[in-house]
């Protein structure tokens, strides 16, 4: 398989218009110098337009933006940040045939632009694989990390078993988006919760995901970066933010940290694992100093929030632009 181009002089900012991450990124990427088009999926038909056709194995054509008009071929990366995608409707179509619109759009866009030889940070396809909670624990544990013994499924007996053997405990977590919409647009958040032999019944209605509980002295969210490492100590006041730091946002305090190297070393063996050129992790270090792996979770800018310094945004600008090393993918260079 041929090698990557890097000598495109364009990054593509793929995101909602309100992203507070985007923005930041793309205000990086300009004190950089670098040639930047910014846009959401969701803009397909009013400012963005694209021109492609396979030739020898390869897209080759034009993508437009706001009359803007790049070549494919001088795409230097991509960066992904949450992009809406897009909504195709015309008057008199049903709701079943913009459903099926959208989704013919989004495949398009997206699939062409995924195609392209370059840096992604990170790969729709690498981030939804990386999203599967129950493929991540077991490439965590392959990887070398300490993982808490995990259990998933809806037979009662099967929890109780497993809960027998928790020293400290079992805890449930969600398996996708830890929070809930309600009708009226209230967002209720599922935080990781101790769970006690009565509530096991339950567990026959859907699926649930359950762990041992780590009695947790403190947490670490470690961001993956091409080949940097920021890490960051999390230390929780609050009873309800020992248990799960995100429930007690306000009872938080952050120290810069330096991970084990054996524990640094594994985690980069997950990341580059998932092909991600980009990824935080959340660890929870017990009263004995054990490392136990929780989670991978893409989110930083809250940290920087709190921590101006930390310098993620500013090593994610360096990497676009070109000014850092990546992981291998697929045999290309390239992030997922």
């Amino acid at each position: 398989m041929s090698p990557v181009r890097t000598d495109g002089d364009t990054v593509l900012v793929i995101t909602d218009r309100d992203s507070d991450t985007g923005d930041a990124v793309t205000l990086a990427l300009q004190d950089l110098g670098v040639r930047i088009v910014r846009f959401d999926l969701a803009d397909l038909g009013r400012t963005v337009s694209v021109s492609a056709r396979c030739d020898g194995g390869r897209w080759q054509g034009s993508l437009t933006v706001r009359s803007r008009v790049t070549k494919l071929c001088d795409v230097r990366s991509v960066f992904w940040c949450h992009p809406t995608p897009p909504r195709v409707w015309v008057d008199g179509m049903t709701q079943a045939q913009t459903q099926w619109a959208s989704q013919e759009a989004l495949a398009g866009l997206a699939g062409v632009l995924g195609t392209l030889e370059c840096l992604h940070v990170n790969h729709p396809s690498d981030i939804r694989r990386a999203q599967v909670k129950a493929g991540v624990v077991a490439a965590a544990e392959r990887a070398g990390l300490t993982v808490p013994p995990t259990w998933i499924g809806s037979i009662p007996s099967g929890a109780r078993r497993f809960n027998l053997g928790a020293m400290d405990g079992i805890v449930t977590k969600t398996l996708t988006i830890p929070q809930i919409t309600e009708d009226d647009h209230h967002v209720r958040p599922l935080c990781t919760t101790l769970v006690v032999d009565s509530d096991l019944d339950a567990v026959a209605t859907g699926i649930t995901h359950l762990q041992h509980r780590v009695v947790t002295d403190y947490a670490v969210r470690a961001h993956a970066i091409g080949t940097r490492t920021v890490a960051v100590r999390i230390d929780a006041h609050t009873t309800a933010g020992r248990a799960d730091w995100r429930a007690a946002p306000e009872s938080l305090t952050y120290t810069p940290v330096t991970l084990p190297a054996a524990v640094e070393d594994a985690l980069n063996a997950l990341v580059q694992g998932y092909g991600l050129s980009y990824a935080a992790s959340d660890l929870l270090v017990d009263s004995q100093d054990r490392w136990h792996f929780v989670d991978l979770n893409p989110q930083y800018r809250w940290l920087e929030h709190a921590m101006p310094d930390l310098g993620i945004t500013q090593a994610l600008a360096q990497l676009l632009a070109g000014d850092s090393e990546c992981p291998r993918r697929n045999g290309l260079t390239a992030a997922a």
